[in-house]
């Protein structure tokens, strides 16, 4: 009888350890809209959840757009694009950065409180063009000073590589 009892107890002990692993969380992704990317720059922008998921739409040698899911909810969105050599995409999106901050990303780049955008000249198809990623975190902040930082380490890892990507040339 007592050989039950501890055969029991250890059944419960074993399912209900079974049953706290089953709340796995995910792992950062190592690639955000096919771009590879260290994911500790883009971990912290993330919450805690148990499922990321991507969705992915347009064509990388025009213009990409994603957008990162936590558990069916939207956190992250980064658009990359080209504009005319002309154009100057930071004074265009400047009425989206709030409290902008200058950042060393690329030629051109800004950080606000609600997102962060890069640019910079190439040779892309033939012609002088600007690539352009925006990214915008789709949560609201408790802390918009680390928010800034988060984006800025963000941006500094992914948009060089998404530069590369899309076989943007100095």
């Amino acid at each position: 009888m007592r050989r039950t009892r501890i055969a029991v107890v250890a059944l419960v002990l074993v399912g209900a350890t079974a049953a706290c692993s089953s709340d796995e969380v995910y792992a950062a992704p190592d690639e955000v809209c096919g771009v590879a990317v260290d994911s500790g720059a883009v971990d912290p922008l993330l919450p805690e959840g148990k499922k990321l998921d991507q969705t992915k739409s347009g064509s990388q040698a025009t213009l990409s757009q994603c957008r990162l899911s936590v558990d069916g909810k939207g956190v992250l969105s980064v658009k990359s694009y080209f504009v005319p050599a002309k154009e100057d995409p930071v004074e265009t999106k400047a009425w989206e950065l709030t409290n902008p901050a200058e950042i060393s990303v690329g030629d051109n780049a800004r950080v606000s409180d609600a997102m962060a955008i890069a640019v910079a000249d190439c040779a892309s198809a033939g012609e002088r063009r600007k690539f352009v990623v925006q990214a915008y975190p789709l949560t609201t902040a408790s802390d918009l000073p680390e928010r800034r930082e988060d984006l800025t380490r963000f941006m500094a890892a992914y948009f060089p590589k998404a530069q590369a990507a899309v076989d943007c040339t100095s």
